[in-house]
């Protein structure tokens, strides 16, 4: 059918107010940032070109829900969040996910002569022009909602519809698992299958896991992910879906789905709105059944710069000027996911130059660099970092990052190739820097080799932010303050803040993560201690008068500018 112009208040927009006079009424944008954000999108041509709310949000001056509000105001529209909305899945579906997610539109209900939807842009005519032609209703009814919720709310509905096709196979599944492989391999390639794993990757690629879990329970099958460092239960798929859903999970990455009993690695790319991503596969087998988790790795355009990685500005010049120089050992410190390699990555990037050989040993390399060698050790093979390590020597290399040190052998070369001219890499896991070096003497390294070689030590652990959608001052609990060791008076110069809850945080609070650090130059003082093979107490007092702060004393400094609670400090530091 043609399609018809549209019914709604944004036809009307030319003879209204502009979005910008609402803000400005409002006193939440002065005439000078509004001016200078319309400065900003007229640099943006063609598929750049982005809108007046979006540069608002992106360049901090508004959050999701204050530019949806304006909207609303400004065209006289209901504004609806996220607990607002009850969306019937086959009231959703009418319009496929794609055109959805390409119009940030999703469809409420029916109304007497056509559909509810809610869009964050209501002023965007061409998309709901797409709405009506896919579905031909006859009139839209428009609502406004945040853009991180109608997103939410996107993927939550159409994850949904894909678990609720599978269910619908399921009398047939719920006895795979006493198929034979032929036949569990042709039940994992089926559509229902198919869409339900690949929604499960792309919701949490969307959402910012970091990791995703499926562990078979007696009541199911649930499907959990990382997000800033902690599970969160996403949903529930019909236990007899297990063994076709596993074995979909094996094919596509490289394992053998007959085999049950071992545990099992592998590798798969998942393409998602136009990127692809990479993944690291493992299975365990459990009581249940076997379990996944699967790595969602970053690629190389997303590594945090050293910029952005949290440190203090004095932290930063330090880190700088240590990768900057020829030679030397810079050693990053902390326990498994406190943002070790991204920092290294960080680091290499700034370092790496057509001018240098730039080699990587890692087990295994999560994220593929451009112009640098990456090799994979593989220990069951025999290839170690430490017989890999004495390879790279051979290979004129000018930078050299080693994954871990696990032992006094591949210490020891990394001292040794640091003393000779070139610059290492390397990681250990200890609680805090000065631990760090004490911990490669205890390894076995050779003190004078530890105090002529290293050159830096980075202790670190990731804090989650305040949700910026939901964020508001606060008093922090007067308990928590005492176990910091803060008096609550001191908080006269603090800026305490926290988020309350809101579907852009799931109702956690937090959004997003960020690095704190000690960053312990090594000194001539240092050298002279290490030579004496010295406590962790006595690296420590040195640490200090060399002006390191410790982690936690980073973290609060974070807390008190409101760049993440003090409830989270206390968890993780």
């Amino acid at each position: 059918m043609p399609v018809q112009p549209i019914e709604t208040p944004a036809a009307e927009l030319p003879q209204r107010r502009r979005l910008g006079d609402v803000l400005i009424e409002r006193d939440l944008l002065t005439r000078e940032q509004l001016e200078e954000v319309l400065a900003a999108q007229r640099r943006l041509t063609g598929k750049d070109r982005k809108r007046l709310g979006q540069l608002l949000v992106e360049m901090g001056y508004l959050t999701e829900r204050q530019v949806a509000q304006a909207l609303a105001e400004l065209l006289a529209l209901e504004l609806v969040d996220g607990n607002d909305l009850a969306v019937p899945m086959e009231v959703a579906r009418l319009l496929p996910r794609q055109v959805a997610e390409r119009a940030r539109v999703l469809i409420l209900g029916r109304t007497e002569d056509g559909l509810k939807v809610a869009t964050a842009d209501p002023t965007n005519v061409v998309a709901l022009d797409d709405v009506r032609a896919y579905t031909g209703a006859h009139s839209l009814s428009v609502v406004v909602a945040p853009e991180s919720v109608i997103k939410e709310q996107i993927a939550r509905v159409y994850s949904m519809a894909a678990q609720a096709q599978l269910d619908a196979h399921t009398d047939e599944a719920t006895r795979t698992d006493l198929l034979e492989d032929a036949e569990l391999a042709r039940a994992a390639d089926q559509a229902p299958t198919v869409r339900l794993v690949n929604q499960i990757l792309t919701d949490a690629i969307r959402m910012g896991a970091s990791d995703v879990h499926i562990e078979q329970q007696s009541d199911g099958v649930w499907v959990r992910h990382r997000i800033d460092g902690v599970l969160r239960d996403v949903t529930r798929v019909h236990k007899g879906a297990a063994p076709a859903l596993i074995s979909r999970l094996k094919i596509v990455s490289g394992m053998n789905i007959a085999e049950k009993r071992l545990p099992q690695d592998g590798r798969m790319k998942i393409e998602t709105d136009g990127v692809t991503t990479e993944a690291r596969v493992s299975t365990l087998p459990a009581i249940h059944g076997e379990k996944v988790v699967i790595r969602l790795l970053a690629s190389a355009e997303r590594i945090t710069q050293i910029d952005g990685l949290g440190m203090e500005p004095d932290q930063r010049e330090t880190l700088l000027e240590a990768a900057n120089s020829p030679q030397g050992l810079i050693l990053i410190t902390g326990p498994t996911g406190s943002g070790k390699t991204n920092t290294l990555y960080s680091v290499l990037t700034t370092t790496a130059s057509r001018e240098k050989n730039v080699v990587t040993l890692e087990d295994p390399v999560e994220i593929q660099l451009p112009g640098i060698t990456q090799v994979q050790i593989d220990p069951r093979s025999g290839f170690t970092f430490a017989n890999g390590l004495r390879a790279v020597l051979r290979q004129d290399p000018d930078v050299i990052l080693v994954g871990e040190v696990r032992d006094a052998e591949t210490a020891s070369l990394a001292l040794e190739a640091a003393l000779t001219g070139h610059l290492v890499l390397t990681t250990v896991h200890t609680n805090n820097a000065p631990a760090a070096v004490t911990r490669l003497v205890e390894m076995g390294a050779e003190p004078f080799l530890v105090a002529s070689s290293l050159r830096l030590v980075v202790a670190q652990r990731l804090v989650r932010r305040p949700c910026s959608g939901c964020v508001k001052p606060y008093q922090p609990d007067e308990d928590v303050l005492r176990r910091l060791g803060v008096r609550p008076e001191a908080l006269a110069s603090a800026r305490p803040l926290r988020g309350v809850g809101c579907m852009e945080c799931n109702g956690t609070g937090y959004r997003g993560r960020t690095g704190v650090f000690e960053v312990f130059p090594i000194t001539a003082e240092t050298h002279q201690i290490v030579l004496r093979t010295p406590t962790e107490a006595a690296v420590a007092e040195v640490a200090a008068r060399a002006g390191m702060r410790t982690l936690r004393e980073a973290a609060l400094a974070k807390a008190w500018r409101g760049e993440t609670t003090f409830e989270e400090v206390l968890r993780v530091c």
